[in-house]
């Protein structure tokens, strides 16, 4: 590990950083081996008094195919965008009406990583919510479609025009964003990363991290993360 990274190891510790991560369906990443793919999951619930914790069926949904009773899974998961992975096995499974949970003894130890990580979805065409970008010299606000969506960003498709000229690292903020499973509109600041061409003729992808980011925004972000999980391994059911 990197010499900013820690790992902890003492039982309440470890139980405390779980509480944390415990927002009743955090999107987290989970791997089967060291040297295999990064599957999505959620952790669904807590069993405190049992030292235990749920999580949700992987997806792609083929790769639950791999898993039973002593299955080995390395968790990643993200605190506050403070990465933080533990390793454990599948004890047992339960079914539950929106499908199987994975019941896992709480880790040994824990690493908490002091970088960032981040979980990003693409959005289908046809689900695109709409998202009002402002800036401090336009006349009035853009309206762009929401192309991704990560645990700390976003990805928008936007006229070309609108951002060609403003460098990286260019402050502007979002408004009136309705996301899935989400009761009201979301707004934040935004700072302009990257910009990439779209299949659209005149038009690009453009990325934005989102500056102060609090856990309640984050908690609203997650929320609709999994939203679109669920949707993607529905869609590969059919």
């Amino acid at each position: 590990m990197d010499e900013t990274d820690y790992t902890v190891d003492k039982p309440e510790r470890i139980a405390g950083i779980l509480k944390d991560l415990d927002h009743k369906l955090t999107l987290v990443n989970v791997r089967l081996d060291d040297d295999g793919p990064l599957y999505n999951s959620a952790l669904v619930r807590l069993d405190s008094a049992a030292r235990e914790l749920f999580l949700d069926e992987l997806t792609p949904v083929e790769a639950n195919r791999h898993v039973q009773e002593g299955t080995r899974m390395r968790v990643f998961a993200s605190l506050r965008g403070v990465a933080v992975r533990f390793s454990t096995a599948v004890s047992r499974s339960e079914r539950e009406d929106a499908g199987a949970l994975y019941v896992c003894p709480y880790p040994e130890t824990l690493e908490y990583l002091q970088r960032r990580e981040t979980f990003r979805v693409h959005i289908p065409m046809g689900e695109r919510p709409r998202v009002e970008l402002q800036y401090g010299e336009w006349k009035e606000p853009g309206i762009g479609d929401l192309a991704d969506l990560s645990a700390q960003g976003m990805c928008v498709e936007v006229p070309q025009e609108w951002v060609e000229a403003l460098e990286v690292g260019t402050p502007m903020r979002f408004e009136n964003l309705l996301l899935p499973d989400v009761g009201e509109r979301l707004g934040g600041d935004l700072r302009l990363a990257n910009r990439r061409r779209s299949p659209r003729d005149g038009y690009v992808y453009a990325g934005f991290q989102v500056t102060g980011m609090n856990q309640w925004l984050e908690r609203q972000f997650n929320i609709a993360l999994l939203h679109y999980q669920r949707e993607a391994r529905r869609r590969s059911m059919e």
